[in-house]
């Protein structure tokens, strides 16, 4: 029997029970051992259990009701404060903050870069965090860096939100997109 290593473990919670501190504490283990790197969108209730985690992406108010703390998406070094109290709690390697209008943030060890949102006709949100999670997801499984996972991730998002429901991420636009920021693709 052939078996492969996955490129990535994605960690999307709902507070729907299957992921338990137990289960969660118990997968990231496992990644770790493998060498898989680990990307989480949380929710309220196992928020601090995904200790260790590569990528740690909350969304602002997630972030704020996480820390018990306000936090200004408008205001860098506010963001860049709440961040860096997150990354002590959960010794996360990096954190990507999304913040709707006011793009995106992420940091790393020495690393951290701003995502403006980019002017797009809002539709529907639905479906937008996801769509992030796994675009920031498969750019960490191909390596890349910090400042490319936030500005791909946060123009993916953008994109969802142009459609009706949840809605997967036109191929060729996303890839236009792209050429057309000087990102890869």
């Amino acid at each position: 029997m052939r078996t492969t290593r996955p490129g990535v473990l994605v960690f999307e919670d709902y507070n729907k029970g299957v992921l338990s501190e137990t289960v969660i504490s118990g997968a990231i283990a496992a990644a770790k051992n493998a060498g898989v790197p680990t990307a989480v969108d949380p929710k309220k209730k196992n928020f601090f259990a995904y200790r260790g985690v590569d990528l740690f992406k909350p969304n602002l108010k997630e972030l704020r009701e996480g820390l018990k703390t306000d936090v200004e998406p408008t205001d860098t070094a506010s963001v860049q404060r709440a961040v860096e109290a997150l990354e002590e709690k959960l010794g996360n390697r990096m954190s990507m903050v999304t913040m709707s209008e006011h793009g995106a943030y992420i940091h790393g060890a020495d690393d951290a870069h701003r995502a403006a949102a980019h002017p797009r006709t809002i539709i529907d949100v639905s479906g937008a965090g996801d769509t992030v999670i796994a675009v920031a997801a498969l750019a960490l499984a191909h390596g890349l860096s910090a400042q490319n996972i936030v500005e791909l991730s946060n123009l993916a998002g953008g994109l969802v939100c142009e459609e009706v429901g949840v809605a997967p991420i036109d191929r060729e636009r996303f890839r236009s997109e792209c050429e057309r920021l000087g990102l890869p693709a």
